[in-house]
């Protein structure tokens, strides 16, 4: 999927969740707009390791998941909503983050992640 198109998919993803529950959108955009624009520019560059198609996380990958974790470090409630804009992000993502791959990241980054991410995204712990 090119940046264009994911950068659609994540646009949708918000407008649906304006259509299905405007109420509790409004009390949380105002908290996920700076974060989805981090994760989206940030994390997107991961997805090629995360995915399967690169055997080993790139230079960039790297160094923005230091980037998210210094953002995930500085209030209370960035890692869950970091976590949340990752699981619209990746929500129906073709093909699927690997579980196997979400553990590996840390190490072949040499670093650790600060919020939560996982193959099944519950991002409510």
């Amino acid at each position: 999927m090119d940046t264009h198109t994911t950068k659609l998919v994540v646009i949708s993803l918000l407008l649906l969740l304006v259509i299905s529950d405007h109420t509790r959108l409004m009390i949380q955009v105002h908290s996920y707009v700076p974060f989805c624009a981090y994760t989206y520019d940030y994390f997107s560059y991961c997805l090629d390791f995360l995915t399967g198609y690169h055997y080993k996380p790139g230079k960039k990958c790297c160094v923005h998941i230091v980037k998210l974790n210094i953002i995930a470090k500085h209030k209370k409630e960035n890692p869950r909503l970091l976590c949340n804009c990752v699981e619209m992000m990746t929500r129906g993502y073709t093909p699927p983050i690997l579980a196997d791959k979400i553990q590996q990241l840390p190490l072949l980054c040499n670093t650790h992640l600060s919020f939560p991410i996982s193959s099944s995204m519950d991002c409510s712990t």
